[in-house]
């Protein structure tokens, strides 16, 4: 019995280490811009420009940081906060999007992104048909970031570690030892959980692609090039999953998968982008 435990923990050990390095925690993924004078003097004339209601110029302000390399909840909610005043819904869906992945509790962003997506022309249904993986991820998305799912599943790491110690360390046949035996299978168990939602969070970020259409409206070819026929048509803010580049032209397709077409690169911006 003794055995299986260890040769359990052994291995919970190596994929909850594993999953959680793949998450930045052990090993940085990324290294965001860190703040400087000019971009605080950039920041500060973005508002200005918001508060005068001059949208279009505030915007390009606050997407020069962007471009900078800077990635910050706020930043992206001001950002589409200018471009939804300016009328450029595509985009603004793009910046709440970004926004929400990194504050994915924030009821302003959550609030000012479903009034954009209220406002597309293209009201397409959600797919009920998602495979399991992507309902998981897409669950413990709308509350956690990467980040933070990483943290909980180290958390549960280490609840299973102390508790797995306590039992294999306490007396055969004490009333301790069975309350350690049951607290020691609800541990596994949401660990087991917490470690399946992280790696499935991070193959799902891996594998699927989002973008949103940026351009007013564009028409949805079979193939990279304008000559094919036209599938479809689709307008800005339409939220759409991105399958390949060739060239200058992108393939996508709608929720569940099942329209699928050829677009300029340039009507799609990619929400990770």
């Amino acid at each position: 019995m003794k055995r299986i435990l260890v040769l359990t923990l052994a291995g919970l050990t190596i994929v909850g280490l594993f999953a959680v390095t793949q998450a930045g925690l052990l090993v940085p993924a990324r290294v965001l811009a860190k703040p400087t004078t000019s971009a605080t003097d950039i920041m500060l004339m973005a508002n200005d420009l918001y508060e005068g209601k001059q949208f279009a110029q505030a915007a390009q302000a606050y997407q020069q940081l962007v471009d900078q390399g800077f990635a910050d909840s706020a930043l992206f909610y001001n950002l589409g906060n200018a471009y939804f005043k300016k009328g450029d819904l595509g985009r603004a869906i793009v910046s709440y999007r970004r926004a929400e992945r990194l504050a994915p509790r924030a009821p302003d962003i959550q609030a000012n992104l479903d009034l954009a997506r209220s406002l597309t022309v293209d009201q397409i249904d959600e797919d009920n048909n998602q495979a399991f993986l992507s309902r998981l991820a897409q669950f413990t998305q709308a509350w956690l970031t990467t980040d933070e799912l990483a943290l909980v599943a180290l958390g549960l790491w280490f609840v299973f570690a102390l508790l797995f110690v306590a039992f294999t360390n306490s007396r055969g046949g004490s009333h301790l030892r069975e309350g350690l035996q049951y607290a020691l299978i609800v541990a596994s168990i949401l660990l087991a959980v917490g470690v399946l939602s992280l790696a499935d969070r991070l193959y799902v970020d891996d594998a699927r692609s989002e973008g949103v259409i940026v351009a007013s409206q564009v028409d949805v070819t079979s193939g990279p090039r304008s000559q094919h026929v036209t599938e479809f048509t689709l307008h800005s803010g339409t939220e759409v999953g991105l399958i390949e580049t060739r060239g200058n032209w992108m393939r996508l397709a709608l929720p569940g998968g099942q329209f699928q077409g050829w677009v300029p690169a340039s009507a799609v911006e990619a929400v990770t982008g």
